[in-house]
């Protein structure tokens, strides 16, 4: 099968919805799917180079760096440059469906898909944050982050009248808060997968603890630091790796410090796959307090070091990890509870290693490649014969 993807960076370690992409680009290909790829470059990244992989950069790698946010002008620069480069592949390499990302890449398979009568298929990752109660706890103390909400809401139901011949969503979390705000496309439900590798053999440190994700308010990192402020009491070595960058980074640091636990968390910023895959590895297990996800890939990553990862209750995270099986799941703004958690996690490591062997099954039967594909495969299949 011929298809298009399009994505603003086809790229493993820039965002969490980037990852995903990048890894139904590659799992296509490896099974021997012809993939053309739209993007842009970004600064000091390189996109994976596969077999059966082809990728049309739209900017330099000057326009979108770390330190350089899309700006209005590079958005129409992408999507006019974007609709110009799909038309020619499209017409040349005789395109079966466009596959898209939000928001921009999703506008560029709308126009694409009207201009050229091909299937597009639109993957949504998650809109609860649009209604989430938890989220309120945190946009009623910020005027900003209500004002970017609205946006955010805007964009989000803009993208449900594109055009499309469906929605590809990764869990039945996201499927069912579609179905409330009234989405009547075809909804297709594929588990987001990873690729299954050897777990590291590396020592875990009883003490350790990790987290990875975009520094953000809605991660609710906080909450952890707080826990830990707790614990700390009964484990004076515990120890806390943060992984990642992010706007809130520094807010994060002034609790740290206020707290006395300098020595207790470590902000190690952007790592490498290797670096991280490491620190979750030489960890007891994965913190992931998060209140807005859509599906939370970083947790198949602690199951593939088999690593039990803590959640917020909130879904779809505890529907990926299930209570006192491959995991604990925990209010999310408790951090009497978090620190409870943590502490049983050090207390009885016997069942902390089971519950991590239980994920690594758990990422083996359900979140492999090879199903993945077969999966995104069966959806386009679908969808072209219902167009048709």
């Amino acid at each position: 099968m011929n298809i298009l993807l399009i994505d603003r960076f086809f790229l493993p370690n820039i965002g969490g919805a980037e990852f995903v992409f990048t890894l139904i680009g590659e799992a296509l290909a490896r099974s021997g799917h012809k993939v053309w790829v739209i993007t842009n470059k970004y600064e000091n990244y390189e996109s994976p180079k596969k077999e059966n992989i082809h990728i049309k950069y739209i900017s330099s790698p000057q326009i979108i760096t770390e330190n350089k946010h899309w700006e209005l002008k590079d958005k129409i620069r992408f999507t006019l440059n974007a609709v110009k480069a799909g038309i020619s592949i499209i017409r040349k390499e005789n395109i079966q469906i466009i596959h898209s990302n939000p928001t921009y890449p999703a506008i560029v398979g709308s126009i694409l898909s009207f201009l050229t009568s091909t299937p597009h298929c639109i993957i949504i990752h998650g809109v609860r944050p649009l209604k989430s109660g938890a989220l309120q706890e945190i946009l009623k103390k910020n005027e900003k982050s209500k004002i970017n909400s609205s946006a955010i809401s805007f964009l989000t139901k803009f993208i449900f009248y594109l055009k499309s011949s469906a929605i590809h969503t990764v869990s039945e979390a996201t499927k069912d808060d579609l179905l409330k705000l009234g989405v009547k496309k075809p909804i297709y439900i594929i588990p987001n997968a990873i690729q299954v590798k050897e777990a590291e053999k590396i020592e875990t440190n009883p003490f350790q603890l990790v987290h990875v994700s975009r520094l953000i308010e809605y991660k609710n990192i906080q909450t952890a630091i707080k826990a830990i402020n707790i614990v700390k009491r009964t484990f004076q070595k515990v120890i806390l790796f943060i992984v990642g960058e992010g706007p809130y980074r520094k807010n994060l640091e002034e609790l740290v410090s206020k707290l006395d636990l300098k020595d207790n968390i470590i902000f190690k910023g952007h790592v490498s796959d290797e670096v991280k895959t490491k620190l979750i590895a030489s960890s007891q297990a994965l913190l992931f307090p998060s209140i807005n996800e859509g599906f939370g890939m970083v947790i198949l990553e602690a199951f593939t070091q088999k690593k039990p990862v803590l959640v917020s209750n909130l879904r779809p995270m505890s529907d990926i990890v299930k209570d006192k099986k491959t995991g604990l799941v925990i209010h999310p703004f408790d951090e009497q509870e978090w620190a409870n958690s943590i502490e049983e996690i050090f207390k009885d490591p016997k069942k902390t290693e089971n519950m991590g062997h239980a994920g690594r099954n758990l990422l083996e039967e359900r979140h492999n490649l090879e199903k993945y594909a077969q999966q995104i495969i069966a959806m386009y299949k679908k969808i072209i014969k219902n167009k048709d």
